[in-house]
């Protein structure tokens, strides 16, 4: 009888998986686009498509999670070019190509003397979706081990560079926390707000990021940096745009402490 219980339940365990891995909300072809829509639009989602989605969107090298440490893709797929002027008149130009899923495949970035390629892979999994495997540019190749928590939530990635990402959800699923350590630099940790990044702690430095919402839209846009010092503003980044009819940047024009420091201008391909 008890040999029965147990198979019974290892048969049970087996079923919910398969369930899972043939909702089309959960599967290796499924495009962001899909799966933000459902999320967006259904009341009572499926919590396995939830938990899909968020370990997905809250990859390092997410469309939508780039967004917070730069000016913003804005969950975007296909290419990106990208040009940059600097206010001395000094140039660059970048490409990014993130796949259907909004995960960074490719970035061509390039400095003052030289252009760095890098490319991404990712695994699948049919239950807990995609995360970060390896990172490779032309001298260095960094694997990456991700750690999932009972809830089944990316709770951590492992780089073998000995970088790692640590991420705090609270009881609604919600990414609330990320703590990012890299080697030789300093210790990032960035509290989350309704998914977006409202104070991020660096070394001694604090930042205070602020947002302006677009009701053509329905979607925040961050438009200052403030580094603080207690209640004081030391430092302020500012951002000023131009959107397109899907939300995304064409062009943003960024200054530091009132200075024009640089502007941005973005063409997106499919």
């Amino acid at each position: 009888m008890i040999k029965r219980f147990f198979l019974l339940a290892i048969m049970a365990i087996a079923m919910i998986g398969v369930t899972r891995a043939q909702s089309p909300h959960c599967s290796e072809q499924v495009t962001l686009d899909e799966l933000a829509t459902y999320i967006d639009t259904t009341r009572n989602a499926d919590p396995a498509v939830k938990l899909f989605y968020s370990n997905m969107v809250n990859n390092p090298t997410h469309s939508n999670r780039i967004e917070h440490f730069d000016v913003g893709f804005n969950g975007c797929t296909g290419r990106v070019d990208e040009h940059v002027v600097m206010a001395n008149g000094s140039k660059r130009d970048n490409v990014f190509i993130f796949n259907d899923q909004g995960l960074l495949t490719q970035s061509s970035i390039q400095g003052k003397n030289s252009k760095t390629v890098v490319d991404y892979t990712y695994t699948y999994d049919p239950v807990l979706g995609f995360t970060l495997k390896q990172s490779k540019s032309k001298n260095v190749t960094i694997k990456y081990a991700p750690i999932y928590g009972d809830h089944g939530h990316r709770e951590s990635i492992k780089g073998s560079n000995d970088s790692r990402q640590d991420y705090t959800f609270n009881e609604k699923g919600q990414l609330t926390k990320l703590v990012i350590t890299q080697p030789k630099a300093e210790k990032r940790t960035l509290i989350y707000q309704d998914g977006y990044v409202i104070r991020e702690e660096r070394g001694s430095q604090v930042f205070r990021y602020h947002y302006d919402f677009d009701t053509a839209t329905r979607k925040k846009f961050l438009i200052a940096i403030k580094e603080l010092n207690g209640t004081d503003v030391v430092h302020e980044r500012t951002f000023d745009y131009d959107i397109d009819t899907h939300g995304r940047y064409t062009r943003v024009a960024v200054a530091l402490d009132g200075k024009p420091q640089m502007t941005i201008t973005r063409t997106y391909t499919p």
